[in-house]
């Protein structure tokens, strides 16, 4: 008598035998399995370390030249917005974040490579959710290391300019808005995520994202106060922005009310990209 094939294998033609496909005995892959494979995803995709590079490039030394000749010709405004001219390079760095978002997902729609993704995880909404804790993870570490060197290079640069005013890590509210930084630019690249998710197209995620965060608000500023105050005051990306500065107007939220807000339209667009993934073709 042939005996029984072992536990975990599955019978050969001929009697040999072989491990079992996932999901015949194997069981199918868990989370652990989808995050590592977004992993090496993320880490191979070329766009990541172009994104992050460009992210370091212009947070770090975009500030530290406006730093420079900004206290070099001794501008001094009523109120010196000192950090403000620290993290003022940040507005290109959110950009590039924003696009490593859409293409995180996006690169996967336009090579095909999400056919072979859901084959190997049919469960979609774990794909998505494995997406999300490794871009975050990386990306949260990434901008909370920049901005903190982001701030001690601006600081250093205005501290060679003893007649211009400077802030130190200690002040009011600066160490807040320095770790608030690596919060607003992460949330801000899920919402990149997000938008991919949705439109499964690299420059339609990208245009959407623009339009969200640079121009709409532009447009809102441009409306008469009675309209433009209320909406402002709740635009995630503006509220969002309030942990990143050290004051706040009457017209907007406290810090971490705001980031509520932005965190709140983050989930809220990751669970209408999880549901158009599970009920969409590839």
């Amino acid at each position: 008598m042939s005996g029984a094939a072992p536990s975990g294998q599955a019978a050969a033609p001929g009697g040999r035998t072989g491990p079992s496909p996932a999901g015949a005995g194997g069981g199918a892959p868990g989370l652990a399995d989808a995050v590592r494979a977004e992993w090496a995803k993320l880490r191979t995709l070329r766009t990541t370390a172009v994104s992050l590079g460009l992210t370091a490039l212009f947070a770090i030394g975009l500030s530290a030249l406006a730093c420079l000749l900004t206290a070099s010709h001794g501008r001094q405004p009523r109120t010196p917005p000192t950090l403000s001219i620290i993290q003022g390079g940040w507005e290109l760095g959110l950009l590039a974040i924003m696009v490593l978002g859409v293409m995180a997902v996006t690169n996967e729609f336009s090579s095909g490579l999400i056919v072979s993704t859901y084959l190997a995880t049919p469960r979609r909404s774990r794909v998505l959710i494995a997406k999300v804790v490794v871009f975050t993870s990386v990306v949260l570490v990434t901008t909370e290391v920049v901005s903190f060197a982001d701030f001690f290079v601006g600081h250093a640069i205005i501290a060679a300019y003893p007649s211009f005013p400077n802030v130190g890590i200690s002040f009011p509210n600066v160490l807040r808005a320095v770790v608030g930084m690596g919060i607003y630019t992460t949330l801000l690249g899920l919402v990149g995520m997000g938008a991919g998710a949705v439109v499964k197209h690299t420059a339609g995620g990208i245009a959407a994202c623009v339009g969200f965060i640079f121009i709409l608000p532009g447009v809102l500023s441009a409306l008469p106060a009675s309209w433009s105050n209320p909406i402002g005051k709740y635009w995630p990306t503006e509220a969002g922005r309030q942990v990143v500065l050290l004051t706040h107007g009457p017209n907007s939220l406290s810090a971490w009310w705001g980031t509520a807000v932005l965190g709140a339209f983050v989930v809220a667009l990751l669970l209408a990209a999880g549901y158009l993934m599970d009920r969409r073709d590839a």
